[in-house]
């Protein structure tokens, strides 16, 4: 459906543009509300059962960073399903928006996509960070054990648990479901890019 080579290549009409945009837009919200399974999941179970933000009386940055990239990925995955929307306007003349309103909603997608990214990565890096931190400060040869274990020693907090890794999964995932969104909105912008009829409209439009 596209050639991205090719730049002889004709202008698509509305009806292959919103091909694009539903099975794009439905592709790009499977894929982002499956990956954001496990982001939601770590969320909600820190919002609700970690006893340390409820001891504090507040939630730590980190958390409220990985609340607001929760928010934002709900709102790609909504915007996702809005370019399937988009898809049926474009198929009915009476009903076709401009071609700005249209690029206007694949940018904001992008922008909403690459602040997942930003985001996770940041609180990639922030945690990853710590883990780093505590293993590099055991001493010399000590071997990691279960809290459960006797006889042995090791510091506080420096273990690194299941719920770690969890929570590093879940950045991981968060960084594919931004990653995916924005090369939907990549796709679509640069489909929509070389429609170029000649009153620089979207083909069809009144």
């Amino acid at each position: 459906m596209f050639n991205f080579l090719n730049a002889e290549s004709p202008s698509p009409s509305p009806q292959k543009i919103a091909s694009s945009l539903r099975w794009l837009g439905w592709a790009g919200f499977w894929l982002q509300a499956l990956l954001g399974f496990i982001p939601i999941l770590v969320v909600v179970a820190n919002v609700l059962f970690n006893p340390g933000s409820q001891q504090s009386g507040g939630f730590s940055f980190g958390l409220w960073l990985a609340i607001i990239c929760l928010l934002i990925l709900l709102f790609s995955i909504f915007w996702c399903f809005r370019y399937t929307q988009l898809a049926t306007k474009l198929e009915t003349p009476d009903r076709r928006p401009p071609k700005s309103q249209v690029v206007r909603d694949l940018k904001l997608g992008l922008v909403a996509n690459l602040g997942i990214m930003a985001s996770a990565v940041l609180i990639a890096l922030t945690r990853v960070g710590e883990l780093t931190y505590k293993m590099l400060v055991l001493p010399q040869g000590a071997t990691l054990i279960t809290p459960n274990q006797v006889g042995t020693t090791v510091a506080p907090g420096a273990l690194v648990t299941p719920s770690n890794m969890i929570a590093i999964q879940a950045m991981v995932n968060a960084i594919a479901a931004g990653l995916i969104g924005t090369i939907v909105a990549l796709i679509l912008l640069f489909q929509l890019g070389i429609a170029r009829p000649t009153n620089g409209s979207l083909p069809g439009d009144g």
